[in-house]
């Protein structure tokens, strides 16, 4: 009956003790940044392709997604930020266009918008077209 009794105290004894002696300071990650697009109000909203029924791009007030397939370049970058990669967007903003260029990780890639109008805008690039917003 002793030897009962020993064995579940020691049992117990080895339950509630920890093995972790360590009494450092837990590391602190950097906070992964939220915001990377500022887009121009007039910029902001659903855009499709002229003459079409396509969507192509939304901007929101923090947001740049491609329509379809459904792309937030926002995830990318907090996904891309979260491994410890770089992931940053600068802009170039006016009222006549909105300029920046994406970086995730290793690859990085740019785009210009001119406004043409309030709802006309055209997309500045190797083979332009214009959006006409929804």
């Amino acid at each position: 009956m002793k030897h009962l009794f020993l064995i579940a105290l020691v049992a117990i004894s080895f339950v509630n003790c920890s093995g972790n002696d360590d009494d450092s300071t837990p590391q602190q990650n950097n906070p992964v940044q939220s915001v990377y697009f500022h887009p121009p109000q007039w910029v902001q909203g659903s855009w499709k392709i002229s003459n079409t029924s396509t969507s192509y791009f939304k901007f929101t007030n923090d947001n740049f997604i491609l329509v379809t397939p459904y792309t937030s370049y926002k995830a990318i970058l907090e996904q891309t930020a979260a491994t410890g990669q770089p992931a940053k967007v600068v802009e170039q903003i006016s009222d006549y266009y909105y300029e920046f260029t994406i970086t995730a990780g290793a690859s990085s890639g740019q785009y210009k918008f001119k406004k043409i109008s309030d709802t006309r805008i055209q997309w500045v690039g190797s083979t332009p077209f214009f959006l006409d917003k929804e």
